[in-house]
């Protein structure tokens, strides 16, 4: 009679065994990929939406000081309580070169012709404030009445009295940083100027503040001299 051959019992656990660590190594490794993929797409996240306020500010800044048929003065070069002129404002100064945290500007918005001095639609502007919450985000210039308010230093909508400057952050990004500065390049034997404006943003995601990204972006302004 022929006996039938099998496993022992000492084979069997050896098996177990080996596929059991076969088993915890590909768990490890699907446990690592998951978590690598969450992490990309939370970066990914992160910068498609810093891409998309910068992609506005930038084609926004771009357009300061634009007149569209200024004959005589462009109302749209703005002077500062210092006297200095410029189509862009950093912290309420005409002149500053050191990074400030809010930018002014104006243009003619409708393209109307013949445009004499500023309507309220045409000043415009970005900064860093605080939401209700005291979070940092970036705030937009609104302008809703007139234009007494229109300056770094006027209330925010979140509990200000003005309600001008209004935040523009998606709320799952907590804002780390917002700077503006410019640069001047003289022209040769002229008094026109051109000015780069460098702007640099740098937030984070509420939930994970270990997810950060910073996008910075210069802007060239030809429509500088008054």
């Amino acid at each position: 009679m022929t006996r039938s051959q099998g496993y022992t019992l000492v084979e069997m656990m050896v098996g177990m065994t080996v596929s059991l660590i076969v088993l915890a190594s590909s768990l490890a490794l699907f446990t690592v990929n998951t978590e690598f993929g969450t992490k990309q797409l939370k970066n990914d996240f992160l910068r498609t939406q810093l891409n998309i306020i910068a992609d506005t500010m930038k084609n926004e800044i771009a357009r300061a000081g634009f007149c569209f048929d200024c004959t005589f003065v462009n109302p749209f070069i703005h002077v500062d309580a210092a006297g200095a002129a410029s189509s862009i404002l950093i912290d309420d100064s005409a002149s500053k070169v050191i990074a400030g945290e809010c930018i002014r500007f104006a243009y003619n918005h409708d393209k109307r012709p013949g445009a004499l001095s500023l309507n309220k639609d045409d000043a415009k502007g970005y900064r860093l404030g605080k939401d209700s919450n005291n979070n940092p985000v970036i705030e937009t210039y609104e302008n809703w009445k007139g234009l007494t308010n229109w300056n770094c230093g006027s209330d925010s909508s979140n509990g200000g009295i003005s309600g001008y400057w209004r935040d523009m952050t998606y709320d799952r990004l907590y804002l780390e940083s917002l700077s503006f500065k410019r640069s001047i390049l003289e022209g040769v034997a002229s008094t026109n100027k051109i000015q780069t404006v460098e702007v640099t943003l740098s937030a984070s995601l509420k939930n994970d503040r270990t997810i950060k990204d910073t996008v910075n972006f210069t802007v060239y302004l030809p429509n500088v001299g008054v």
